[in-house]
């Protein structure tokens, strides 16, 4: 099956400082220095077909009363997104 790719469908975050946004002035700093601004600000691409198969098959793992990953199946390949995993990818 070969991947097709979707069109942007998300608004990217531009961080950028303006007269009409001066009340989150603080907070666009606060994402610019953030560990996370790749996270806001990185145009990814989206197969839909790989995100249709993760969401069909994905459960909420919860430890303590706590959710703590979303696991699915992708094909043959095990997914788990977590706090971490995502922290160490952006």
């Amino acid at each position: 099956m070969a991947l097709t790719l979707k069109n942007q469908h998300n608004y990217l975050c531009t961080l950028e400082k303006t007269s009409k946004n001066k009340d989150f002035h603080s907070i666009i700093d606060a994402f610019s220095s953030s560990k996370y601004k790749t996270l806001l600000t990185y145009n990814t691409l989206i197969y839909p077909d790989t995100l249709r198969d993760f969401w069909k098959n994905a459960k909420l793992e919860v430890q303590d009363k706590n959710p703590w990953a979303i696991t699915s199946k992708v094909g043959e390949i095990l997914v788990a997104i977590t706090p971490q995993t995502i922290s160490k990818v952006f």
